[in-house]
C-alpha cells in the first residue's frame, strides 16, 4: 500500500510538470501554488481512485474522469489561495474568496474549453492503470470496514 501512494506522489510530480507547461502562460505566477501542493493532490486522487481497480473498464474510465476533475479543482483552489496570499503591487486590499474561486474557475475553463481534457483524461486513465499495475492493486483485496478482505 505504501508503494501505491509513493507512486501517486511520483506521478503527481509528472502531472505538475505537465501543468506547468500547459498553464504557465496563463497562470504565472499563481500556478506555483498548485505545483507546490501537487504531491498532496496526487495522494487524494490515488486514494479516491483506489477502489476503482475492482470496477469494470467503463467504471475505471468514468472514475479517471472524476479524479481528473477533482485534481483540477484542488489545483485551481491551491492556485487561487496562492494568488490571494500575494500582495498587490499598490498594496490595496482584495476579497480573498473571489480570488480563490477565480483560480478554480480558471483551471476548469482552461482544461475544458480549450480542449486539453481531450488528451488529459485518457492520460489520467493511463496514469491510473500504470500506477495500479506497478503497485499491483488489481491483485490486492480491498481493506477497511466495508471490505474486511476476501
Amino acid at each position: 500500500m505504501i508503494r501505491y501512494y509513493l507512486l501517486c506522489v511520483a506521478s503527481a510530480g509528472v502531472w505538475a510538470v505537465i501543468s506547468y507547461y500547459i498553464g504557465e502562460y496563463w497562470m504565472s505566477p499563481q500556478i506555483w501554488g498548485g505545483i507546490a501542493v501537487s504531491p498532496l493532490i496526487g495522494l487524494v486522487a490515488g486514494a479516491v481512485y483506489r477502489p476503482a481497480y475492482r470496477f469494470p473498464f467503463s467504471g475505471r474510465v468514468a472514475m479517471s474522469l472524476f479524479t481528473f476533475y477533482l485534481s483540477v479543482a484542488l489545483f485551481g483552489i491551491a492556485c487561487g489561495i496562492f494568488d490571494a496570499l500575494r500582495e498587490l503591487p499598490d498594496g490595496s486590499q482584495r476579497n480573498t474568496i473571489p480570488v480563490i474561486f477565480q483560480g478554480l474557475a480558471g483551471t476548469f475553463y482552461g482544461v475544458t474549453a480549450t480542449g486539453f481534457v481531450g488528451f488529459l483524461w485518457p492520460l489520467a486513465h493511463l496514469n491510473h492503470w500504470f500506477v495500479g499495475r506497478v503497485a499491483r492493486c488489481h491483485l490486492q483485496p480491498l481493506q477497511g470496514p466495508d471490505h474486511p478482505g476476501r
